[in-house]
């Protein structure tokens, strides 16, 4: 068994460990800044873009759980994103197909992080019809094996498999990007890629 970080719409690096049946969300680790953990990345038409959820900042020392990070809606960030993910995708082949679950998405009402981060998630598996089954566990209670640190980095390059996107010709392959990449470049065929 091992524990994943939950992260915002999570790079196609990520995906082999979250649609294994082990797989388990470690909500109470540290929240590191500047990770995955509140950003993600697509493919616009000028190159790598990136989508950062704003979070409320405390004065106090401690450093924070994942599960106390609560999100800053005073600001339009929601329909930011889904105008951001539109504008890039809406050509992609399969854009259409899940445009209204997007959109479902984008108008729920989230406060803490880690809820929009499984939303995130459970958005892919509804788009892929694969059953979702989230399981958090406390980490320091059961022997995982820890694969936070994959959270931690902003993108990994070695990802085998390339496939057809958007921009491809314009920007050259971008690698690991977020899985709506992937997804609406190649809808039901995502799975063959992870």
């Amino acid at each position: 068994m091992f524990s994943l970080i939950p992260s915002y719409f999570p790079p196609i690096s990520h995906w082999k460990y979250i649609i294994d049946k082990d797989c388990n969300w470690n909500i109470y680790s540290s929240f590191q800044k500047q990770t995955l953990t509140n950003r993600t990345y697509i493919h616009g038409a000028n190159g790598i873009l990136m989508l950062s959820v704003p979070i409320k900042h405390t004065n106090k020392k401690r450093k924070k759980l994942l599960s106390e990070i609560e999100i800053e809606n005073n600001h339009d960030w929601m329909k930011n994103h889904f105008k951001s993910i539109k504008i890039a995708y809406q050509s992609s082949p399969y854009y259409e197909f899940y445009e209204s679950k997007l959109i479902d998405h984008f108008s729920s009402d989230f406060k803490q992080l880690f809820k929009l981060n499984l939303s995130s998630i459970k958005f892919v598996f509804d788009c892929l019809k694969l059953e979702y089954k989230p399981k958090k566990t406390e980490f320091r209670k059961i022997n995982f094996k820890d694969l936070s640190v994959l959270t931690n980095v902003k993108r990994s390059n070695n990802i085998n498999t390339k496939y057809t996107q958007l921009f491809e010709e314009k920007n050259g392959f971008l690698y690991d990007l977020s899985i709506l990449d992937l997804l609406f470049n190649c809808g039901p065929n995502t799975l063959d890629y992870i």
